[in-house]
């Protein structure tokens, strides 16, 4: 795993939007992250292709502040390398709903590696443990993180593995073509 300092999170702001978009419309990315994937989903291939103003229309209330969705830059040694997001599931209750999950002290939380040349090395669980750690257990009423890769995606759920993530139960989604595998990791029992 690499070393902690080496991960750093940045706020997400519009600068960045040129190579989210880069990363949404890569192939490893938007086989999860994709308009395949789901309701509200962005990125894909030819006309799925997420534009500029795709992007801007998504991401742009929250960085102006408008939205619940927390969303970080990863950087791994000064580079940009993904995205990873929190939100209160209180602020979704739908979803909480789908997933069996008490929204009253759980956040939910996604991540991305958009980088290629970021994939295999161990980045993915590093910076999710740093996240959960350091931004999103540092909420006191956040007790639980709660996440939910596709039931088929067997990377990303090793990748939650490694970084202290239990794999609870599948659930069905609304708007998700693929159950969710649903994963939790506990405040004071990092591995359950």
């Amino acid at each position: 795993m690499p070393e902690r300092a080496d991960i750093v999170f940045r706020t997400l702001t519009r600068a960045e939007f040129p190579a989210l978009q880069r990363w949404l419309n890569t192939p490893h990315v938007y086989e999860w992250w994709g308009r395949q994937a789901g309701r509200g989903a962005l990125g894909g291939a030819g006309p799925d292709a997420a534009t500029k103003e795709q992007v801007e229309a998504k991401y742009g209330p929250e960085v102006d502040g408008l939205g619940v969705t927390h969303r970080f830059i990863i950087d791994f040694e000064g580079a940009p390398i993904g995205l990873i997001q929190w939100y209160r599931l209180r602020d979704f209750p739908d979803y909480a709903r789908a997933v069996g999950e008490d929204p009253a002290a759980s956040a939910g939380l996604d991540l991305l590696i958009g980088e290629p040349s970021a994939l295999g090395r161990g980045l993915g669980s590093g910076a999710l443990d740093k996240f959960v750690t350091d931004v999103v257990f540092a909420e006191s009423r956040v007790t639980r993180v709660v996440a939910g890769p596709a039931a088929s995606n067997a990377r990303s759920i090793r990748v939650f593995e490694k970084a202290g993530f239990r794999r609870i139960r599948d659930a069905m989604v609304p708007g998700e073509p693929v159950p969710a595998a649903v994963m939790v990791r506990l405040k004071n029992k990092p591995n359950l």
